[in-house]
């Protein structure tokens, strides 16, 4: 094998996931269910282990001959070793898969409930072996210029080589080595000057040029908000008055962010694709004008040049995709594909290029976009589909979509790490009637180091996706949140017309006329949730650490906008220490009916070190262990809107050393004194549990004030006695006052991976 073609993604310092049960059926070379894939191929390829084909669309085609002559038994796919390289996406529809609903299978109200057929087409590894499904297009012939290009620094004069595009690839925005994904060059950045609008960017002097590829050029930018970072081409610069124009518009402004933002370097906009920011070793250039890569490479050859390279291709490696009716009711999905075993990796970051396909498209805070092709793998109308023991590696984009129509699928025991944006992101149709992206199932993944390149794209996300189990999931090292469920589109109002956030997604012929148009309140709330499809996850027994870690006011667990009967509970989140964290769990605008039940919250920093809520939502039985610092507002904060009939029952909360308030109940900073906002009055509040550890007397106000009017009666102040609290054993000791409370104990080494 060449090294283009068998270059394996060699990362040793991540665990592989160890997979037992590789397929579904005896790889038995006799057995015409099984059809072998190797790099190297044959001559006379029939599918046999003797005789593999030599791609995995030769072997697709194979199955499309097969079913077509009356095969209709369940088939694998066998991938050997190596890289199996794909040079566009490949489809698979309804003719590779079984057409007919698994019969007399009860849905249950969470996840895919028992599974009992065997897949219909299933893509699996050879036992022992780790084949890589890539879309990377190897790029040889590297050669040292003879001078140093122009505006290349001192510094890597010398060290830096060149190579042509590879035929077919008109622009890509990621370059990998066999070591993983490579940093496209990138300036020290620089802080905007003035307020400027979605594409109207002022900057110091001499910190953007008007370059002769300007088309090649990028800036990353934090517009004015905290919780969004974009990526956005340039169309134009003067030099002059320090105003630069963006092809594609901001999420927001592109201004000074606020004061409270987490920023340590002071920056919010950086240049990449430039000359003059290829500075380091594994930091790389392309000029689409001349066709040329600049490339200093960090793992070179023995002769000093780069080997192992390679341009992804295409955003999206493999698109499971069945009959979609965008505007009717009724789509017709492809049943029964499988993966198992596989490393996914060498994607692009589906780039933005135009307002036309972005504005109006994005779902909440463009955190990303709706029914786009952004990850390596992708179901667009699929049910009863699995993943298992699988990877997801060094890409741009997502690891793995599930678009539109999703029902019954599995995602389970797989790694999804070092992505430039999200793990997994389920994403149903718009507000409206139509509700057909449910019950599916995230089970026991290690989902961590993603939002890479788009800080802001999450862990886990639910938009518009509801009856979902999300648990024992790993999650850690994350730009913004860990698991985001929302839909957050108010289905009522055209704020922005068309072009407003997720405006377009918005099923308008199947929205009844609303007498009220606000995106508050419980009574409004409850108008709207018939359109809101993400109600009912459940999501349990997951392990959220470092969230946070470059954006601000993100959270390990965030629900915004979605619907009725979310479940938070047993989940350990503990080590989110970011300065600007707002909460562990956050319950956001326009949240209600979501139950907090059981969670342990450790070791985390933020203006609400435990929970917020911005809603009537209920708050039960939680521990807040070990915060890293006192709150701003409280450990438990009720936020901007009436709580009436939220429930706070049976809590712990051990205090920071500096205090702070165990409870908040905070209003919205422009209310003006008297407007309805949450009060702790409001709250059925009692048989909670506080402690400070050298203040006996830090909740006597709130307890006095609590009782004289009926609440907090059997609310005690003592320290809880945890068995083992730095072991994760939250159990109690003989004599814990939580005992008298019926407080259940809980146990983290029960949540996480299993």
């Amino acid at each position: 094998m060449s090294t283009g073609q068998s270059s394996f993604l060699n990362r040793a310092t991540y665990p592989w996931v160890l997979f037992a049960f590789i397929a579904f059926v005896v790889l038995d070379e006799g057995s015409a269910k099984e059809i072998y894939v190797s790099v190297d191929g044959h001559a006379q390829a029939d599918g046999r282990l003797k005789a593999p084909y030599g791609s995995i669309p030769a072997a697709v085609e194979a199955v499309r001959a097969l079913r077509q002559s009356g095969n209709a038994e369940p088939i694998t796919i066998v991938l050997r070793e190596g890289r199996h390289q794909l040079d566009e996406t490949l489809v698979l529809g309804r003719e590779h898969g079984g057409r007919a609903r698994t019969a007399a299978a009860v849905v249950p109200q969470y996840g895919v409930g028992e599974t009992t057929r065997p897949a219909h087409l299933t893509f699996a590894a050879f036992p022992g072996e780790r084949p890589v499904v890539s879309g990377g297009v190897p790029i040889t012939r590297w050669t040292q210029p003879d001078s140093p290009p122009a505006g290349l620094p001192d510094k890597a004069a010398g060290k830096v080589w060149v190579a042509d595009m590879p035929d077919g690839l008109e622009r890509f925005h990621c370059l990998f080595d066999r070591q993983g994904r490579l940093r496209r060059a990138r300036d020290s950045g620089f802080a905007v000057t003035s307020p400027g609008d979605q594409r109207t960017l002022h900057f110091p002097a001499g910190a953007l040029k008007r370059w002769e590829n300007l088309d090649d050029v990028e800036i990353q930018v934090r517009p004015f908000r905290p919780w969004v970072i974009n990526m956005l081409p340039l169309a134009s610069v003067d030099e002059a008055s320090g105003v630069a124009k963006t092809r594609v518009s901001a999420t927001y402004e592109m201004s000074v962010l606020p004061g409270w933002v987490h920023n340590p370097s002071g920056c919010n906009v950086w240049v990449e694709n430039v000359l003059e920011a290829l500075d380091e070793p594994g930091e790389w250039v392309v000029n689409t004008a001349t066709r040329k890569i600049y490339l200093w490479p960090s793992d070179p050859a023995p002769d000093g040049s780069p080997h192992g390279i390679l341009a992804p291709s295409t955003s999206e490696l493999i698109r499971v995709e069945g009959r979609i009716d965008y505007d009717g009711p009724i789509d017709v999905p492809v049943r029964g594909i499988a993966f198992s075993g596989l490393t996914f990796t060498h994607a692009d970051r589906l780039a933005w290029t135009s307002d036309e396909t972005r504005l109006g498209w994005g779902m909440q805070h463009d955190w990303d976009m709706f029914d786009k092709p952004s990850a390596m793998l992708r179901f667009r109308g699929a049910e009863e589909c699995s993943v298992t023991s699988c990877r997801f590696l060094d890409s741009g984009g997502s690891g793995l979509r599930m678009d539109l129509h999703a029902q019954r699928n599995r995602v389970e025991d797989c790694e999804f790490a070092h992505l430039g944006e999200a793990g997994i992101l389920l994403a149903g149709y718009g507000p409206g009637t139509k509700d057909v992206n449910h019950h599916n199932q995230i089970v026991n993944n290690h989902i961590h180091h993603f939002s890479e390149i788009t800080w802001h794209a999450p862990g886990i996300w639910a938009w518009q996706s509801g009856h979902n189990l999300i648990s024992h999931n790993e999650m850690h090292h994350s730009g913004y949140a860990a698991v985001l469920i929302t839909t957050r589109v108010n289905p009522y109002s055209n704020r922005g017309g068309l072009n407003g956030e997720g405006a377009r997604t918005i099923r308008q012929a199947e929205i009844t006329p609303a007498t009220h148009e606000t995106r508050t309140g419980y009574e409004n709330w409850q108008q709207r949730e018939k359109y809101i499809h993400s109600r009912h996850n459940l999501l349990e027994y997951n392990d959220i650490s470092h969230a946070v870690q470059l954006l601000s006011d993100g959270n390990g667990i965030y629900v915004s906008g979605a619907g009725t009967g979310n479940i938070v509970r047993y989940n350990f989140v503990h080590d989110n220490q970011a300065h600007s964290l707002p909460a562990a769990i956050r319950c956001d605008d326009d949240q209600h009916d979501t139950l907090i039940y059981g969670n342990v919250l450790y070791k985390n920093r933020g203006f609400s070190a435990g929970i917020a809520s911005k809603g009537i939502n209920d708050v039960i039985n939680n521990f807040i262990v070990a915060p890293a610092a006192a709150p701003r507002w409280g450990y438990l904060s009720f936020e901007w809107v009436p709580v009436t009939g939220s429930k706070v029952q049976r809590n712990i909360i051990v205090s920071h050393r500096d205090g702070g308030s165990a409870l908040a109940a905070r209003p919205r900073a422009s209310d003006r004194p008297g407007t309805a906002g949450p009060k702790l009055e409001q709250i059925d509040m009692d048989a909670n549990l506080y402690f400070h550890p050298t203040d006996s007397h830090w909740m006597d106000e709130h307890l006095s004030r609590m009782r004289s009017i009926g609440k907090e009666k059997l609310s005690l102040v003592g320290d809880p006695l945890f068995t083992n609290e730095e072991a994760g054993d939250f159990s109690f000791q003989p004599g814990s006052p939580a005992l008298e409370l019926g407080i259940e104990p809980l146990d983290v080494s029960k949540m996480g991976r299993r």
